[in-house]
C-alpha cells in the first residue's frame, strides 16, 4: 500500500495537484529505505515518528521514536537475523482530532467491484476505536501505547478498558457527536474529504 501511495503522489505533484494528498504522511520502508529516512530525520530532529512492523498485527511491534539512537538500537536487535523484518515508519501526527481528549482511528470498509472502469463501493456501517488514556503532547508519554494506539489487543489490557463499548463507536454516532459540535458544513465536508483516499489507495 505505501508503494501504491507514493506512487499515486507522484503522478498528482506532476499535475500540480499535490495538495489533494495531504492525508498522507513522510513515510518509509525500512530497512529499504534506512538511509533516506536517516537523512529526513536529521533535517528535522524535534519529529517523533512511529514505527509499525508490516508482517504483525494487533499493535505488536509498534514503537514511538524520537531519537535517531532508538532506530539505531531496532537496528541492531535485526544484525543476527539472516532476513531483517520490514517496518513502516511514519511521521507521527501528533495533534490529532480528540473526542473526550483520546485519540481515535477509522474503520471503514471498500467494495471494490471492478479496475477498469473503477467502481467502489463504501460502506456505511464503520466504526471507530477509541485508545483508553487521555492524550497528551508530553514526549515522556512515547512509551504509553494506551495513549497512542487504538488497538483493541492493547486497549484491553490496561484498566481503563470499557468492556460494555470495546472502546467503539459506530460511525453513525460519531457523526452525530461531530455534528452537534462542528456543524453540517465542517462534518459534510471531513466524510466527503475522507473518502477521496480510497481512490488513490486502489
Amino acid at each position: 500500500m505505501v508503494k501504491n501511495l507514493k506512487r499515486a503522489r507522484k503522478l498528482l505533484e506532476k499535475e500540480g495537484r499535490a495538495s489533494d494528498y495531504d492525508f498522507f504522511p513522510q513515510t518509509y520502508v525500512l530497512p529499504l529505505e534506512h538511509g533516506i529516512f536517516v537523512e529526513e530525520f536529521r533535517r528535522n530532529p524535534g519529529f517523533t515518528w512511529i514505527m509499525k512492523p508490516c508482517g504483525r498485527a494487533q499493535g505488536r511491534g509498534i514503537f514511538l521514536l524520537d531519537k535517531l539512537s532508538q532506530v539505531n538500537g531496532w537496528r541492531k536487535q535485526l544484525d543476527d537475523r539472516e532476513k531483517p523484518e520490514t517496518y513502516v515508519v511514519s511521521r507521527y501526527l501528533d495533534q490529532p482530532l480528540l473526542l473526550g481528549g483520546r485519540k481515535f482511528d477509522l474503520r471503514i470498509y471498500v467494495l471494490v467491484l471492478s479496475y477498469v472502469p473503477l467502481v467502489v463501493y463504501l460502506y456505511r456501517g464503520g466504526f471507530c476505536r477509541f485508545s483508553s488514556s487521555r492524550y497528551t503532547l508530553d514526549k515522556a508519554n512515547l512509551k504509553n501505547l494506551y495513549m497512542h494506539l487504538t488497538n483493541v489487543a492493547i486497549q484491553k489490557k490496561n484498566e481503563k478498558y470499557d468492556e460494555n463499548t470495546g472502546m467503539k463507536w459506530p460511525i453513525s454516532k460519531l457523526k452525530q457527536y461531530l455534528l452537534s459540535k462542528y456543524g453540517l458544513a465542517a462534518t459534510s465536508k471531513l466524510f466527503g474529504d475522507i473518502q477521496v483516499p480510497f481512490v488513490y489507495i486502489v
